[in-house]
């Protein structure tokens, strides 16, 4: 595996790690489960929709640029 390769799977780690943290927001979830339907549940899952699609992004460059890494090779 080259270095190029060990790099686009590190960004696509620290992509999944990102969405997998926007996921399991603590404070969205509580506050859901607790009945909390006001103005902070909805900052928390804007937040939380804002992480997933941070790490959705990465994960996908990540997968778009191994594959062209590997057509190439």
């Amino acid at each position: 595996m080259s270095s190029n390769e060990r790099r686009i799977k590190s960004r696509m780690k620290v992509g999944a790690g990102f969405a997998f943290f926007g996921l399991a927001c603590p404070f969205f979830w509580l506050n859901l489960f607790y009945g909390d339907s006001g103005f902070e549940t909805w900052v928390y899952g804007i937040h939380s929709a804002i992480f997933i699609i941070i790490g959705l992004t990465l994960l996908g460059k990540g997968w778009y640029d191994l594959k062209r890494v590997r057509i190439n090779a």
